[in-house]
């Protein structure tokens, strides 16, 4: 279904058949800075949010590379979760383009992109869809939202900087 509007196109939240959570996520760069803000959110069939997490990244080269290590940052999640069957959603195209194919990359582009297609070899089905940034507010909200609260702080290299509700993985133990 679509929401209504001017002529909008968002797809609504919908509850997998195969599936009963959905795990978005988003990031934020500061080109000058070289650091970049991912913003992870899980929700379950009800759309209710069960756990979210922020994570602040210093050195990043480029937007594509701040794209594709949040992509990481969110398999990761998943697996540390106990996950087996997932559906990732971002707005960077390019990044689930090729974290959905088994192709090799360019070296200088290509090592994110290797591990995401490592890692997600970890579950017993792994989806990576494209969805607009409109469709992935609350993913967007969150890192543009620690970006700015952290902008002029001192972080400590690849630290997290916020983190939602506790989860607990489906074997009982919570991760925060």
């Amino acid at each position: 279904k679509k929401l209504p509007g001017k002529g909008s196109n968002i797809e609504r939240w919908r509850i997998l058949e195969w599936l009963n959570l959905k795990i978005n996520f988003d990031v934020t760069f500061n080109k000058q800075k070289r650091r970049s803000c991912s913003g992870i959110v899980i929700r379950d069939s009800n759309g209710e949010i069960l756990g979210s997490k922020t994570v602040l990244n210093n050195n990043i080269p480029s937007v594509f590379a701040a794209k594709a290590l949040t992509c990481v940052q969110t398999v990761q999640m998943s697996l540390k979760m106990g996950l087996s069957m997932v559906e990732l959603k971002g707005d960077a195209l390019l990044v689930i383009r090729k974290s959905q194919s088994n192709g090799l990359d360019k070296p200088k582009k290509g090592a994110c992109i290797r591990d995401i297609q490592q890692l997600k070899r970890g579950f017993q089905i792994c989806r990576f869809k494209h969805t607009p940034r409109m469709a992935n507010r609350v993913a967007n909200t969150l890192a543009t939202k620690e970006k700015w609260l952290k902008l002029n702080r001192d972080v400590k290299e690849d630290g997290e900087i916020g983190k939602g509700r506790k989860l607990k993985t489906l074997s009982g133990t919570v991760i925060d």
